[in-house]
Parts: C-alpha cells; sequence; structure tokens
C-alpha cells in the first residue's frame, strides 16, 4: 500500500489498562474481530503494529474501500486510568509524523466517520477543527504557541485542553467579566481545562453560535467579542458637581451643597458690609469632579 490518506479512530474502550500496550496484546494475540489497524497511542507511547505499506481492516468500507485500502490508521486510547487530553494530543502529533513521512496533505487527515458513517473518533468528531489544527500545529513545529503580545488572539495551538499559556488566563477574567464566573471556583489560571472551555461554549451559545462555532474553543471571532467591554464595564464613575465660589475674581471656596455655597456667599457680603470695600463681585461657578 502506498498510503494517501491518515484515518483517525478512538478506541471506544475507556476500561481501566486499557492503553496502548493492551490493543498491542490485543493484535498479537489473534483478536476475535474482523479488525486490524496500524497504530495505538496513548497518553505516554504509540505501537506500531502492522507496517505502513500493509493495508489494514479499520474503516469499515470493504475489501475495495479507499478508507481499507489506501489509509493508515490510528485508534487513539480513552482508557479511564489515562490522560486522554495528553494521548489526544500523542495522536495528533503522530499523524503531523506520518503526513511529514508519506507526503501527506493535511486534507487528507480524516476521521473514521468520512468512510462508513460511525461515529468514531467519538470523543474528537465535536471539535475536529480543534484537533486537526493541533495536527497542523505539530505538522509546523508550532505546537508550543509562540511569543504572545498579551492582547491579540494567540492562535488556536494555546488553547488545548491540559496546555498552560498566559492568554488562557486572560481568557478566564474575560469570561468572568461576562458573566460567566460561576463556571469558575478559583478563578482564572493559565492551564486550558474544561471549566473554561465549558465557560467559554456557553459565552459562544449567548452570541447565537451552535455546533462546531461553540465548541467551547475560542477562535478570532470568539476573542474579539471576550475582549471588548462586558455590560457595564469601563463605564466612567459618577461625577460630583461642586459650587466654587469666588470674590472679585479669586476662588474663596469650593462646596459640594448648595446650602454651604449660601452660607459662603452670606459670610462675604457680611464682611464687606462690615468692611470699607463695599463693592464686590461675588461669581458662582459649578464644575464636575
Amino acid at each position: 500500500m502506498n498510503p494517501q490518506y491518515i484515518t483517525i479512530h478512538n478506541t471506544a474502550n475507556s476500561s481501566a489498562g486499557a492503553d496502548a500496550e493492551a490493543h498491542a496484546r490485543l493484535l498479537a494475540g489473534g483478536n476475535n474481530r474482523t479488525a486490524s489497524w496500524h497504530y495505538t497511542v496513548d497518553d505516554h507511547e504509540a505501537w506500531h503494529h502492522i507496517p505502513d505499506n500493509e493495508n489494514a481492516w479499520h474503516a469499515g468500507d470493504g475489501g475495495s474501500g479507499t478508507g481499507n485500502r489506501k489509509s493508515l490508521s490510528i485508534e487513539i486510547c480513552e482508557n479511564s486510568d489515562g490522560n486522554y487530553a495528553k494521548a489526544e494530543d500523542n495522536g495528533a502529533w503522530l499523524a503531523a509524523y506520518l503526513m511529514k513521512k508519506h507526503g501527506i496533505p493535511l486534507s487528507h487527515v480524516v476521521p473514521h466517520q468520512k468512510w462508513s458513517g460511525k461515529h468514531c473518533p467519538r470523543k474528537i468528531l465535536d471539535h475536529w477543527s480543534r484537533f486537526i489544527a493541533k495536527v497542523e500545529a505539530h505538522y509546523k513545529g508550532e505546537a508550543q504557541p509562540a511569543e504572545w503580545d498579551g492582547k491579540s488572539f494567540p492562535g488556536r495551538a494555546a488553547f488545548i485542553i491540559g496546555q498552560s499559556h498566559p492568554a488562557v488566563t486572560l481568557l478566564g477574567k474575560r469570561l468572568i467579566a461576562h458573566g460567566y464566573g460561576d463556571y469558575y471556583e478559583v478563578g482564572a489560571g493559565p492551564t486550558f481545562s474544561e471549566v473554561d472551555r465549558k465557560a467559554c461554549a456557553a459565552f459562544q451559545r449567548a452570541q447565537g453560535w451552535s455546533g462546531a462555532g461553540a465548541d467551547g474553543y475560542p477562535g478570532p471571532v470568539t476573542w474579539e467579542r471576550l475582549m471588548a467591554s462586558a455590560p457595564g464595564e469601563n463605564e466612567p464613575e459618577p461625577k460630583t458637581e461642586y459650587h466654587r465660589v469666588k470674590v472679585d475674581g479669586e476662588q474663596v471656596a469650593s462646596f459640594a451643597k448648595d446650602d454651604n455655597v449660601i452660607d459662603k456667599v452670606v459670610e462675604v457680603v457680611r464682611e464687606s458690609l462690615e468692611s470699607d470695600n463695599k463693592e464686590i463681585k461675588i461669581e458662582i461657578e459649578r464644575v464636575l469632579l
């Protein structure tokens, strides 16, 4: 086989211990299912079961189907005692490695669903675009986000479950400012988590978006709207009205209450009458401070 595609699967086995090595033992033992695949990856390693130039029976599109005949297959483990986010990221790294090895374009990294309609990879389909972004980041050597300017959208690679980036802290702060603080028990932090994703998904739904547009992973438009002022945010504090009392052009007092102004004017007039200065100019100036 000369591979032209890379097909992504989930193992659909959440049992503790169902890691890459366990699946390798399953295949080596003969497997009681009519199924085989090229690679299995978990949160710490990948196993290579079948040579890349040999067909595997994984796509569900028959003996002459493109999925089985022309694609490499990667099973990503979802065992409950593993770190699934890391396993998924490792799967993205492996896909990028195989792209380079065989000259396969990013557009030919596809879900199992493409070939047979099966809802697989079941844990990735609802954020497939995010997974492809991770593959692309690994392919370009950009899996670690570039230096960030502290304000602009940092790129999708900054928002990967379990990965830390300073933009994640800002994301959380802006979500809290926009009214989604109930999702956070300890405030915003630098590691992108399910808390951040759920809060972001709620914000996206509030924009009228759905499906992939409300998957909880921020893109440029989500980021732009989050950075905009939230309702009631940055409103100017109410100003206090002051009354300046001037006598012959010079300020002699300033008050916030009208009664004090009147008392001061009476005092100035009385002092003037009691002095030789019988002619004075009194001005009342109102200012906001």
